[in-house]
């Protein structure tokens, strides 16, 4: 039995949050605040980091970089408690009562490819560059604003390059964060332009492959505990141009939902979180077993991921609903990974796998049962986006290692099949290997992977990727070529 709560409005999901908020507030005030005064736990300074009171690897922040520093560097103000204590400096100048820091990003990446897009002889290579700098002025301890200009260049095919790619300039990020303390509770709202990747790494990304990432426009609040945390969203996606700051808001294209995260288990040698999610998304023009048109998806699912001792795992489990043109949408997906260290042996091994399994059938169907990966970061099938997240059956064993301290290898070796015969193979971005749904047969191929990261500092990363999608049975019918990957880069951050 499923069970589906429908929300009629944004609005109702805000007065609840902000009732919850106030409800916390005055809990706190009960135990010991002056009634009727809210006391707001400021930093010793400026300059200071600021506290959030649940665990920052779950907070709901995003994704870090191989030299620890997130991906999304609007993020890098927040700290737990203990790492570092309050009070501890940032690079920032002090103005008043507040203060204004600097970040900068510069990657270039040499790319590979052979037989791009399963195509024969469609061969060549690619230098990419990405060019960031953010600012983030503080007004007080309570009030600051984000902004952040990128730029992306390319040195080949740069005239059907997406805008992610080739970009003069582009306004990437431009938001007000206003936050507060109620006892231990924080609370807060973002509002304006900003990255967001709240959510399963195989469902919401920032499309970190590409030169310039995702971004969303509107706004989301939050509430933190040492316990537990709530937020919501309501988004207009971003739309690139080509040219110098012509990005405009598409108000058709839209992300909204509702999050949280639980702490189950805190112990020295168990972690544990459930983060149950619902994602509503609003496409006008998804395309799909041949159609284009509207759709309009939610997600429903729940993420269980932490670590006990030595093994690691992230389960996510997903349901959507909706309607595509005038079809009912009813797609499941089912996401695992974990890993085993071989106690402490020289360069620590660690034992890999994920299996993933997501629905497929839309092809001459009533109902779309092929899963949409909506949001999905390109790194985790593939960085060649040969695959999508539907109508797919995979195992990934593997095994990952660390020579140094600041260095890490992994390699994996991917056994694809599809699970509908009546559907497409789907490459990435939900795009249809043409005429495949067609075709007999289950098996897609195979997917050898090798990727490395050496942290040179905590500025300077180096890393390489290199894959390979062997194709089977279903894609040689198909007329199809396997296909090779590879680059290799180096990211400075400040």
């Amino acid at each position: 039995m499923i069970l589906v709560i429908r929300i009629r409005s944004l609005s109702t999901i805000l007065v609840l949050l902000l009732w919850a908020k106030l409800a916390c507030a005055q809990e706190v005030l009960s135990e010991g605040t002056p009634s009727g005064s809210l006391q707001f736990q400021e930093p010793v300074s400026a300059s200071a980091y600021l506290i959030d009171p649940y665990p920052l690897e779950a907070a709901g922040w995003g994704p870090k970089s191989g030299s620890g520093i997130f991906a999304s560097r609007w993020a890098d103000i927040w700290k737990n408690r203990t790492a570092p204590e309050p009070g501890a400096t940032r690079k920032m100048i002090e103005i008043g009562s507040g203060g204004l820091s600097l970040n900068t990003e510069a990657r270039l990446r040499y790319d590979t490819y052979r037989n791009a897009q399963l195509s024969t002889a469609n061969n060549y290579h690619q230098t990419l560059f990405r060019g960031i700098l953010g600012a983030d002025l503080q007004f007080n301890p309570n009030l600051r604003m984000y902004a952040e200009v990128g730029s992306g260049q390319l040195d080949a095919r740069r005239d059907t390059a997406a805008s992610n790619l080739q970009n003069a300039a582009s306004l990437q990020q431009l938001f007000i964060d206003w936050h507060g303390y109620a006892g231990t509770t924080l609370f807060g709202a973002m509002l304006g332009r900003q990255e967001f990747t709240d959510g399963p790494r195989q469902l919401l990304s920032l499309g970190d492959g590409a030169n310039l990432h995702r971004s969303w426009n509107g706004l989301r609040l939050y509430i933190h505990e040492r316990r537990f945390r709530v937020g919501a969203y309501h988004f207009s996606a971003t739309r690139l141009g080509r040219d110098a700051f012509d990005e405009q808001v598409n108000h058709a294209e839209r992300l909204q939902g509702l999050n949280a995260s639980v702490l189950i288990s805190n112990e020295p040698r168990a972690k544990l979180y459930l983060d149950p999610f619902w994602i509503r998304n609003r496409n006008p023009n998804f395309r799909s077993a041949g159609l284009s048109g509207l759709e309009q998806r939610d997600t429903l699912g729940v993420r269980l991921w932490g670590q006990q001792d030595q093994f690691k795992f992230d389960w996510t489990a997903a349901h959507q609903f909706g309607n595509y043109i005038d079809r009912d949408i009813n797609a499941w997906a089912l996401f695992t990974n974990q890993s085993m260290q071989l106690a402490n042996l020289a360069w620590k091994p660690r034992l890999t796998v994920h299996i993933d399994i997501a629905s497929g059938g839309s092809y001459g169907t009533k109902t779309a049962r092929s899963f949409n990966q909506l949001y999905a970061g390109s790194n985790y099938l593939s960085e060649g986006f040969f695959l999508s997240l539907s109508n797919l059956r995979m195992i990934a064993p593997g095994i990952a290692i660390a020579p140094t301290a600041n260095t890490t290898l992994a390699f994996e070796y991917g056994f694809a099949r599809r699970l509908d015969e009546r559907d497409a193979v789907y490459a990435g971005v939900m795009r249809a290997y043409a005429g495949t749904q067609k075709l007999t047969g289950r098996d897609i191929g195979q997917l050898p992977r090798l990727t490395g990261n050496w942290v040179v500092n905590n500025g300077l990363n180096l890393f390489f990727v290199c894959e390979r999608l062997i194709v089977g049975d279903v894609l040689k019918q198909a007329g199809l070529a396997s296909t090779n990957y590879s680059y290799i880069g180096a990211s400075f951050r400040y």
